[in-house]
């Protein structure tokens, strides 16, 4: 049977217990890229026989999935990857629901079920780790975030009912940025103005495995870094001078959709703060007939005042995740 990508489909769920298939099927989401795959590790004989050939066998010796998925930035459906990234979310009701995601001290960060369905097979992946997942914007795009993971190796999943949310993503003119001294200091921040923006969150995933198993029994996260970058124009000295002198600051990134409120002081909302980063990389753009811009590479920091490093708020119609 032929057919062409958008007759693939994505689900995901929280999984309760790890690596226990999560069912029913908590988001189903719309993909623009995806390479979430099945993998294998080959091992070949290699010993001296009466041939030039240079193997007579092969076996497979570990089996697995991983790849990437890129999307849109929706308010809902973000959470759920938010909550396999950090783990700790508190959620509230007010006219709309509001969820708060902090990054938990754990090694064993939640797993995901991801569901990959074609019109040639239905299949499931266990015990899915985040690896990295990367925030873009850029002037005239969308809002995106690529998702990196690692998961167990398939298994067949019955034929679902496909149901997509009617739900509205973020676009790049949604999008401010802040930054401050502190974190006290950003809600009277000014908007900075950018031409693009990434922030980057990964984490190093180890395997856990057994001679008598052909994949991972367990996946841990072993450290979480964030780090990202900004192009802007290139108008004084500041960041340059934040550079050299290597000076703490709070960065955050506000993303509001109010052509579509949920009522009149009630919108979809993401807002991302990162509690202590610091300029590593300062760089400026003199091209000619061409205006003056300067790039910028940040890391994020634990800060030890506020016992946070990233702290993602997200206001949307999702109970719970």
């Amino acid at each position: 049977m032929r057919f062409i990508w958008k007759k693939v489909w994505v689900w995901v769920s929280v999984e309760e217990s790890r690596w226990v298939k999560k069912l029913p099927i908590q988001y189903w989401f719309p993909w623009t890229d995806h390479t979430f795959f099945d993998r294998a590790k080959i091992e070949q004989d290699f010993w001296a026989i009466d041939t030039l050939v240079d193997a007579t066998h092969s076996m497979v010796t570990k089996r697995w999935s991983e790849g990437t998925l890129w999307w849109q930035v929706y308010p809902n459906g973000i959470g759920f990857f938010l909550k396999a990234l950090m783990w700790w979310v508190e959620s509230s009701w007010e006219e709309v629901f509001e969820h708060v995601f902090t990054l938990l001290e754990s090694n064993t960060h939640p797993t995901l079920t991801v569901g990959v369905n074609t019109p040639l097979w239905w299949s499931s992946y266990a015990l899915a780790m985040i690896e990295s997942m990367d925030f873009t914007a850029e002037v005239w795009g969308k809002f995106t975030v690529s998702i990196n993971l690692k998961a167990r190796e398939w298994e067949r999943e019955a034929n679902h009912v496909v149901s997509y949310n009617d739900e509205k993503w973020f676009v790049a003119n949604m999008l401010k940025v802040f930054i401050a001294d502190d974190l006290d200091h950003l809600d009277s921040a000014q908007n900075i103005c950018l031409q693009s923006i990434t922030v980057s969150f990964k984490k190093e995933i180890k395997d856990i495995e057994c001679i008598s198993s052909l994949d991972p029994i367990d996946y841990i996260n072993s450290s979480f870094s964030i780090e990202g970058s900004m192009e802007l124009l290139f108008q004084d000295n500041s960041y340059k001078e934040d550079y050299l002198q290597w000076r703490f600051k709070a960065l955050r990134i506000l993303a509001e959709d109010t052509l579509h409120p949920y009522s009149e002081d009630n919108y979809p909302t993401f807002m991302l703060d990162l509690s202590k980063v610091v300029i590593t990389d300062w760089t400026p753009a003199f091209t000619l007939d061409d205006i003056t811009k300067q790039s910028i590479s940040f890391k994020g920091h634990y800060d030890l005042r506020t016992k946070k490093a990233v702290e993602i708020y997200l206001k949307n119609t999702q109970v719970s995740y």
